[in-house]
């Protein structure tokens, strides 16, 4: 099965629940049998969160999982603007990774995420029929932002 990068917020902020979205896609995924990384899970609790130590260690941390994945999962919707996970998107494209994206609103996201993605979901079934060995290319189809 795949190793995957899951990219994603997974802090809720303004009454959106990044990590019920995060959580599941957990879940999910390696339901299906895949190796995950989720950052969230990887947030270097020894070190002073904020600290320069902190944020030089994950952010190698994070490079070094997406450089070691087959594939990129990003989370995306309401949140289609997070910084992070774009440039993890941005990042995973760049070095020729393919990424797939989640949209668990259906909300209209932004061309730059919808032109160089290579699967996009909007419900969960669709993620468990996906064929992750073949990884067909299942585009965004409606309007962007």
């Amino acid at each position: 099965m795949a190793k995957i990068y899951l990219a994603s917020p997974f802090f809720d902020v303004d009454g959106r629940e990044e990590t019920v979205h995060v959580k599941k896609a957990e879940e999910v995924l390696r339901a299906l049998g895949h190796e995950v990384f989720s950052p969230r899970e990887n947030q270097l609790p020894e070190l002073e969160y904020g600290s320069f130590e902190w944020r030089t260690n994950v952010f190698r941390s994070d490079i070094k999982h997406i450089q070691w994945a087959d594939i990129v999962f990003a989370i995306v919707g309401d949140n289609y603007d997070d910084t992070g996970t774009s440039f993890e998107a941005g990042y995973a494209f760049g070095i020729g990774k393919p990424f797939m994206v989640f949209n668990p609103t259906g909300n209209i996201i932004n061309l730059m995420l919808t032109d160089s993605l290579h699967a996009y979901f909007e419900d969960w079934n669709e993620v468990a029929r996906y064929d992750f060995n073949m990884l067909p290319i299942k585009p965004y189809m409606k309007p962007v932002k």
